[in-house]
Parts: structure tokens; sequence; C-alpha cells
């Protein structure tokens, strides 16, 4: 409870009185919400005295003092006192003006941003004085971090008003499709943008949390959104075929003996190909064999006539007889 007296001087200098409050001076200045601000009264002896207050209550009244509890409402209220003496007669009624003084602060409801985002709070209204919950002084307050925002403002007369709103932080959607690759022939891979996400925006028009890829060159992206508003973006590339580490693994030599075991050069991964053509040379960069297009037909160590070749090393192609004309060279080994 705040304790502020104030003497009104009534009786021989009632006159006085009136000309402060002609003059719009203020006889006091509270603060809003201010609580057992005393006022007094000198007058005659034996007087009674009839108070009035607008815009506060008098919580205490001993006759030629009061105490008042003041609203909440900043603004201009007056305050009025009639000395009636002990014969019954009373005096003229003096008024003065009391300014319950209070600075208007709201900062609204609370706030979200964003991971990553950063909240400006500029409080509406001029103030005399600003005091953040950090200790700063600024007339705004900026932050990334989640917490509560509180702010305490004062006025010219010193009058405080103090709110808080707290600002949360909400996390982005974790989205992730991996690193860059490269696809070959009929190869796709399933890009996936996560399930964090309520929106899905991709670059082929997609909006599926999942898409389907194929081999060719391309940049991918997509964009995925939360239930919070908050969106986050990846992108990937899909090189063109890399064909010589795609057919890295290629076998190096066959045994075409009949017991069932690499007795053909199998290529499983010309079956992504099926324009793909092989061929075989001898050393002297003869043609001993040639495939038919798909290489269905794996070559088991004939030539071109259906007899056995030596045991040797061979030279092959792969002509993948697609738009860029690829083609991969080595050589493979008959072993009996």
């Amino acid at each position: 409870m705040k304790f502020r007296r104030y003497i009104l001087i009534v009786g021989a200098l009632l006159a006085l009185f009136s000309s402060l409050a002609r003059a719009q001076d203020y006889v006091a200045v509270v603060c809003t919400g201010d609580t057992g601000v005393s006022f007094m009264v000198e007058g005659w002896e034996h007087s009674t005295f009839e108070w009035s207050v607008e815009g506060g209550t008098i919580s205490r009244n001993y006759g030629d003092s009061i105490i008042v509890n003041w609203t909440s409402t900043p603004g201009e209220y007056e305050i009025s006192v009639l000395e009636i003496s002990e014969h019954g007669c009373a005096g003229e009624l003096k008024r003065a003006t009391v300014l319950v003084a209070g600075p208007e602060l709201e900062l609204g409801d609370n706030r979200s941003i964003c991971s990553g985002e950063i909240f400006t709070m500029e409080p509406e209204g001029s103030y005399d004085s600003y005091l953040w919950h950090d200790g700063s002084t600024g007339t705004e307050w900026s932050s990334g971090e989640e917490g509560w925002i509180i702010l305490e403002v004062a006025d010219t007369h010193g009058c405080r008003a103090r709110d808080s709103i707290y600002l949360t932080v909400n996390p982005l959607p974790v989205v992730d499709l991996g690193r860059d690759t490269s696809l070959c022939g009929d190869q796709s891979i399933e890009l996936n943008a996560g399930n964090d996400g309520i929106l899905y925006n991709w670059s082929t028009g997609d909006q599926s949390p999942t898409i389907l890829v194929y081999a060719g060159y391309q940049k991918i992206w997509v964009e995925v959104e939360n239930e919070f508003g908050c969106s986050a973006r990846d992108e990937i590339t899909i090189q063109e075929c890399d064909f010589a580490k795609y057919f890295s693994d290629i076998p190096t030599a066959i045994t075409p003996n009949g017991d069932g075991t690499n007795d053909a050069w199998n290529l499983y991964k010309l079956m992504d190909y099926p324009g793909a053509v092989v061929e075989i040379f001898d050393r002297w960069g003869m043609l001993v064999w040639k495939s038919e297009s798909g290489y269905s037909n794996p070559w088991s160590g004939e030539d071109l006539r259906g007899n056995l070749v030596p045991m040797d090393s061979y030279h092959f192609v792969i002509q993948f007889n697609n738009s860029t004309k690829d083609q991969i060279v080595g050589i493979i080994t008959v072993i009996r």
C-alpha cells in the first residue's frame, strides 16, 4: 500500500484552493491503482466535512482527512469538500482536480515464430522509460529464443505499467532428400520429403510426401510446410549416368566348362538398356562374337559360328546405343 498525504487548505485559505483549481493545476498527481492516498483539510474548530471523490473510493473517512484508493483508469478526476460549521452553516463547496496518471501498455496476445526467425516487439505508444526483462532499456526488443517477454514502462510522472507475452519458437520440418546421385538406364529412385509436413510442394509439381524420379540430369527441390506454418526446403541433383561407375562390377573372367558355375558372362545391369549391343574381339582386333540388341543371351565363350574360343583374354565393347552414344570397353578372360 502506498501512503501519500495531500493537504487541502480550507477556511481562511479556501480562496487559494479555488484559484489553483481555476488555473487547472492539479491538487495531486497519483498513479492508476494507487491505494492509501491521504487527503487532509484544515478548517474551523468543531466543523464537519463532506467529501466527494470521482475516480476513487474513500476507504477511510476521519472527518478532516480521508484515505482514497484510486481507479486503474487514467484521467482527471474531481475531489471536493464541503465544510459545515458546528452551528450547521455550510461554506462554499470547494473543488480541485486530481490527475490519475499511468501509461497504458498492451503487448497483445502471445506470439510464435519459426526456428531461425527473429521476433521484434515494438510496443505502441511513447513512454518516458522502458525496462525489459533482460535489463535492456530500448524502445524495442528482439530475439529468436523462446520465453517470456516482459516490459515495464513509466510516464513523465513516474507512474508505471507492466505487461508480458510468451514467445513460442516452433520447429521447422525435417527435410532431407539425401546426397546427389546418378541414375542409369531404367533405374529410378524414390525421393522422400519426410512425414513432418502437411503441405508438400515439389519442383515437379507433385504435392505428395514421396515422388519417383528416373534417370537424366535434373535438379529437384521440395518445400515442406508443417502444422505451425513453418517451412523447410531441400534440393537434390540427379547427375547424368556415370557408366564407368555403374558397370564397375562387370565380371572380368568366365569359365565355360559346363559345370554350371560362371559358364556365361552375365551382365544383369544391361537389362536396363534394351538397345545395348556387346561385341567381343580377339587380341588382333577381329570380331569374335556379337550379341543381339538387349544382350538377352549372355556370351558363353563361343565365336560367331558357335565354336568355343581358345582360352585367352578378349577385348569387349558395350555399345549402349543411347542418345549420347556411350560405350564401355574392357577385357574379359576365358579360362578353361
